[in-house]
């Protein structure tokens, strides 16, 4: 085993960490999803973000690993941090710098590694964003790129440490702030009931009816939904409910972005009645990389009235659920499609089910499943498909966001949305 060896600024390297005063502090929902995105985009068993200390590495937030600290003279990321750019290590027992590592001959058993530098506020390696498996493998120049993605929300989320404190200062200008505070309540306020005036209107009467619920973890929230007659079908019916990442206005500018291209069918390439060719249509027209590193998941159908057949697919998002009228337990509705604007390259691919008549299928976001309830545990998907499935009546979609809000533990902590479509004979 190499250890790693000290950067020249290590002095001003652990100043720039300490003053962001992240170590051993509790676990944050905004550190533990990247990490969650990363190991699921990249389908590894272990990824982390760890903070690289003056003799540990210490573990702010983790999937797949016990522990929450190791040595750094033992760790990867020590030597990940030396550099500018991602570190890769295809067979960590075939790397003299790892090959008796603790970590490669004992638990976890890591033979893959890829790390990416984290800057700090001064502009020093403090941290790193880590993918790990258990066997070799190796990234192409693609993946490699992806990677680059959620480092690079990483480090904007602990950049955002030293932005609290830069506002704690500013706060000495009360005057001038409070009339900023009042004006940007405005404005947000403005934004808000213009994203509220998006969503669309409830269908009452007709073949298919539809409600919906809409629920903003703060001022702006990431979440849309869509119900439109595509041109050139007159006997579709199309629906969607797409997630950007994050929350604010960026995220709402971008799901407002996306319902535009959708609503106005001014997406080159795509038909608006084939689902998968929207999606593929969608993710070359928002790249990450050109929305500040924001994508998006989508789950979008078309349902041919004459013939009862829904058509659907899925960018990354989970599964709809398809409540049969008899009573029988929902079926769950999703492709296997990638998050949408993360890889240039992406295909899409649609399924189809015959839609009984007065069947309901249900559209939500993930804030929907993954809110915390007491104790700090997730609700789940299969718990929230119950709830689902034993609503009934009228006012059925007002009494699961109700029963979700007394579940829930603490505020928010994402977008809850919900579209229910009502297919009647």
């Amino acid at each position: 085993m190499i250890a790693p060896d000290r950067p020249s600024s290590e002095q001003e390297r652990l100043a720039d960490l300490h003053a962001l005063e992240l170590l051993d502090t509790p676990p944050e929902e905004r550190f533990d999803r990247i990490v969650r995105l990363a190991m699921d985009v990249f389908e590894v068993p272990i990824a982390y973000l760890a903070l690289i200390d003056a003799d540990r590495q210490w573990l702010k937030a983790k999937c797949g690993l016990a522990g929450n600290q190791t040595g750094r003279d033992e760790s990867f990321c020590g030597h990940t941090i030396l550099g500018s750019g991602p570190l890769v290590v295809n067979d960590a027992a075939e790397d003299p710098r790892f090959h008796d590592n603790p970590l490669v001959v004992e638990s976890p058993g890591i033979r893959f590694y890829a790390g990416h530098p984290l800057a700090g506020p001064g502009g020093y390696n403090i941290g790193t964003l880590c993918i790990a498996d258990t066997t070799p493998r190796s990234l192409d120049s693609r993946q490699l790129a992806a990677f680059c993605r959620p480092a690079a929300l990483a480090e904007h989320e602990v950049g955002l440490v030293d932005l609290v404190s830069t506002q704690r200062q500013l706060l000495a200008a009360q005057d001038a702030l409070a009339a900023t505070q009042r004006r940007l309540t405005r404005e947000l306020a403005d934004a808000a009931a213009f994203v509220q005036s998006m969503l669309p209107e409830r269908l009452t009467e007709g073949p298919v009816h539809t409600d919906h619920r809409f629920e903003a973890c703060s001022e702006l929230g990431g979440d849309m939904i869509g119900v439109d007659r595509p041109q050139g079908c007159s006997d579709c019916l199309t629906f969607y409910l797409l997630d950007v990442s994050g929350h604010g206005v960026g995220s709402s500018l971008l799901s407002v972005a996306v319902a535009n291209a959708i609503r106005l069918q001014s997406l080159p390439g795509a038909h608006f009645d084939d689902p998968a060719s929207v999606l593929a249509a969608l993710n070359r027209a928002f790249p990450a990389e050109e929305h500040h590193d924001k994508f998006f998941t989508i789950w979008y159908g078309s349902y041919h009235l004459p013939s009862r057949v829904l058509t659907f697919a899925s960018g990354g998002h989970h599964p709809a659920l398809l409540i049969p009228a008899d009573g029988g337990p929902p079926q769950p509705l999703g492709t296997a499609g990638p998050l949408v604007g993360m890889f240039d390259e992406a295909t899409y691919t649609n399924d189809q089910v015959t839609i009984a008549p007065e069947s309901r299928l249900m559209l939500f976001s993930d804030g929907a499943f993954e809110l915390s309830t007491s104790g700090g545990q997730p609700l789940g998907f299969d718990r929230l498909a119950a709830m689902i499935a034993t609503s009934h009546g009228p006012d059925r979609l007002s009494r699961v966001v109700s029963e979700l809000e007394t579940l829930r533990d603490g505020e928010p902590e994402d977008d809850l949305t919900m579209l229910e479509l009502t297919f009647h004979g």
